[in-house]
């Protein structure tokens, strides 16, 4: 046989034990391997002289062990060894006792179960791994059988022990409960068999203070020593662990270099029910202190866990600050869970806890709205707190309100709400801001972002340099990355994409190599590597920036700027039109979207007349532009824009001569290319030598070649030409694209039949009228109007009467 043969092979010290036919309990067994270990160590052959040898019997062979010559020890026919916590216990034996280097078994886990069942008795040397099914092992266990199809859910639910796998074979052969679903049914019925024996089982093993050692734990998710030690300061704990693990309650796993320990599912719910008197009494006391001693020791999740189940709300909201918000990225779910059982009731008195899962539900298109349900329930919240609030809590108080008031569209409130937690922040002492850790940065972040949406660079700037330089002191790579990543982004927006390599080369550094690190946190420095790319015109590399993120169009509170984005890299490639109809697509389900900032409802407008302008209608572009507010600077810029390509360099003078307050380096840029274009236009170029120089140099500075790429061919020839002829060196020149606009923008002009339609839709808007009047059906006015209206870039009639007024289409 193969074992025999690896036997003869080998030249390991080897100790066999076969074991007897007639062991009938786990006690028995390791009396016999206690004989057999003692007779090969040379050691007199006496029964152990330990009296809790039968509840405890590793510890005293791990002593027996200890110096010993190391050998291997071989069990043949341990199918027989009958008793829970024999496995377990060969498992602890290895790990406690070097000198014993290998358990080898007659069988797997799955032929000692099949022996059992067939008496088939092929022997084979597994390693110790093997005393547990595989997922594997478990279908072949059971396959033929009516669990066949469930045999995986049953092995992750019954820890993969094959002594429960087995009493579910039993138990599937019993009625089945019609209403219940089977899995459950079958775990349900080996839960009762295991209760019973646990319930024979009691007198040998449990006295009152072991009882009162698993009703404190049993109140916790997991625990090491240290905790139970906290929470059950009487007895000997370390002996309790010892002893339920070799009954097979407990597991562990080493976490970090510590040990944790926990009850198995299957387990924890048969001892809850016969202990549930003693968990109540102890509960909240238990509670209450695990929570505080894992807050102390930074455990962050456990004791947020613990302080919800306990219903101390406010000591979850500091676990939640004093975390730095990073409980957010739990991948266990654990967190969410807890966030969820809180009621309204009681979240409605801590904001940020409101906060918190308002985000959770936001980051899902399909629970968006109750995440925006919860951001109220958040501002409602931080206008029911006092005044008089201790620091971490105003601090919490004021960000769930920035935050709501963010991504409920309300962004200069918002924006105001940033600026009083700078105030309040700056205000503080010293001795409290260093109560407020990673926290204090994670604010400042999002503060600086409510800031960015609506154009207030400034102040923005300021607040994210202190989140920066906070999350370096406080040690938090994720809060560092995050407002690094928001400050490349704003210089990218800016225009000053050479500032904004800088900064995205840091973020691209610090990212955190972690999951934590969501698409969320990503797409800032995402979309401000792809306007990098963009502003060298780039568009290839762009998209390879963007496409990492373009799927948070759905839920992000940056859609706005994706969208823009995703348009200006299909505009540089050459498509005008599929850039538009994307565009287009997703302005229609503008209501399922998150709020559209301010800076970024500006940029799509603009970018919309950008691509109606690339397809040479200047009528369409002039109409998207009325979407802009009328005194706004961005409307006239791009007005001039329109006037340039329609051949109008006089109104161009006109609309950029005077000052103007821009609001972004960009912007300012694009004015001064447009305001000389127009200029060369009428006087020789020697006059406006300074201006091209001005241009030059800043394209070199910002390292943007974007502000060129909306000028028609013959405009960009002059402007190229002009420097090169007055010697002013040109930056890139030959990378600039050329043909992207049409050499002149031209009008709408109308069909007599066009232009009798809209002359009705002056007294009327109702179809059917306007179909008596013409004396056509329904369904031509249908049709004419939407030709109509397609020819005017709009899309509706007061949209149509407004460009036919700025137009003057209604003059005969």
């Amino acid at each position: 046989m193969a074992l025999r043969q690896w036997a003869a092979d080998t030249n390991k010290d080897l100790l066999w034990l076969h074991v007897a036919q007639h062991i009938a309990t786990a006690e028995q067994f390791w009396l016999q391997l206690h004989d057999a270990l003692s007779s090969h160590l040379g050691l007199p052959n006496m029964p152990p002289d330990d009296p809790d040898f039968s509840v405890s019997p590793i510890s005293h062979l791990t002593a027996l062990l200890k110096d010993a010559t190391p050998f291997t020890l071989i069990l043949e026919d341990f199918h027989w060894v009958q008793g829970t916590g024999v496995a377990h216990g060969l498992l602890r034996l290895l790990k406690s006792a070097p000198e014993l280097s290998n358990v080898i078994t007659a069988r797997s886990a799955l032929a000692i179960e099949q022996a059992q069942i067939s008496g088939y008795l092929d022997l084979r040397a597994v390693g110790p791994t093997q005393l547990q099914f595989s997922p594997e092992e478990a279908l072949e266990f059971h396959a033929g059988t009516v669990l066949e199809p469930i045999s995986n859910q049953l092995n992750e639910r019954l820890l993969g022990k094959p002594t429960l796998h087995k009493a579910a074979r039993r138990a599937s052969e019993e009625p089945r409960q019609p209403t219940v679903d089977f899995a459950d049914d079958v775990i349900h019925k080996v839960s009762a068999v295991m209760h019973r024996e646990i319930v024979a089982s009691l007198d040998q093993w449990m006295d009152e203070e072991v009882g009162a050692f698993m009703a404190a734990t049993l109140n916790l998710m997991h625990f090491d020593l240290d905790l139970v030690r906290v929470v059950a300061p009487d007895g000997d704990v370390a002996a309790y662990i010892l002893l339920m693990e070799e009954i097979g309650f407990l597991e562990s796993r080493d976490s970090s270099g510590t040990t944790l320990y926990e009850y198995p599912t299957v387990f924890k719910d048969i001892l809850s029910t016969l202990l549930s008197t003693g968990i109540s009494a102890c509960r909240s006391a238990t509670l209450a202190a695990a929570a505080a001693h894992e807050f102390d020791r930074e455990s962050y999740l456990p004791a947020f866990v613990y302080a919800l189940d306990n219903n101390d709300f406010r000591l979850g909201s500091s676990v939640l600050v004093r975390s730095g918000l990073d409980l957010l990225f739990d991948p266990t779910q654990e967190f969410s869970a807890a966030l969820k059982k809180i009621p309204n009731t009681q979240i409605v008195k801590y904001p940020l806890l409101a906060l918190t899962l308002g985000v959770i539900y936001i980051a899902d298109k399909r629970t968006r709205f109750k995440g925006l349900e919860y951001f109220a329930l958040a501002l409602t919240s931080s206008k029911l707190q006092g005044k008089s609030l201790p620091p971490e809590e105003k601090l919490a108080v004021n960000l769930a309100q920035a935050v709501s008031l963010r991504l409920t569209g309300q962004f200069k409130l918002a924006a105001a709400s940033a600026r009083s937690g700078l105030k309040d922040l700056a205000e503080l002492p010293l001795t409290d801001r260093d109560q407020l850790g990673i926290f204090e940065s994670i604010a400042l972040g999002h503060w600086g972002l409510s800031l960015l949406f609506v154009g207030d660079f400034s102040a923005a700037t300021r607040a994210l340099h202190l989140a920066v330089s906070t999350g370096e002191r406080f040690g938090s790579r994720q809060a560092t990355f995050f407002a690094t990543a928001l400050l490349a982004y704003r210089y990218a927006v800016d225009g000053d994409l050479q500032t904004a390599a800088k900064y995205a080369e840091v973020a691209q550094a610090t990212q955190p190599d972690m999951p934590a690190v969501e698409l969320y946190q990503q797409t800032p420095l995402n979309m401000a590597l792809a306007l990098i790319e963009l502003g060298k015109l780039n568009p290839d590399a762009a998209a390879t920036h963007l496409d990492k993120v373009i799927s948070e169009t759905s839920t992000s509170e940056f859609w706005g700027q994706l969208r823009v984005i995703e348009s200006r890299i299909e505009l540089l490639r050459g498509h005008a039109g599929m850039a538009a109809g994307r565009l287009e697509l997703a302005l229609l389900n503008k209501k399922e979207l998150p709020a559209l900032n301010p800076v970024d409802a500006n940029e799509v407008a603009v970018v919309r007349a950008e691509l109606l302008m690339a397809g040479g209608n200047a009528t369409g572009a002039q109409s998207a532009l009325s979407k802009l507010p009328a005194k706004s600077v961005a409307r006239t810029v791009a007005q001039a824009r329109v006037r340039l390509g329609m051949g109008r360099p006089g109104e161009v003078v006109e609309l950029l001569g005077g000052p103007l307050r821009f609001t972004s380096l960009r912007q300012a840029l694009e004015a001064q290319i447009l305001l000389t274009v127009a200029r060369l236009h009428l006087q020789p170029a020697a006059l406006v030598r300074a201006d091209i120089e001005r241009i030059s140099s800043s394209i070199s500075v910002l390292e943007n070649q974007w502000p060129l790429v909306m000028l028609s061919e013959p405009d960009l020839h002059l402007l190229l030409m002009s420097a090169q002829e007055l010697g002013v060196p040109w930056p890139h020149a030959d990378v600039l694209p050329r043909g992207l606009l049409p050499h002149a923008l031209s009008m709408i002009t109308l069909t007599p039949r066009e232009r009798s339609i809209l002359g009705t839709l002056v007294e009327t808007g109702d179809r059917a009228e306007i179909a008596r009047l013409h004396f056509v059906s329904v369904n031509t006015v249908k049709s004419q109007l939407r030709s109509l209206y397609k020819k005017l870039g709009v899309a509706s009639r007061e949209e149509a009467l407004l460009i036919a007024h700025q137009e003057h289409l209604l003059k005969p």
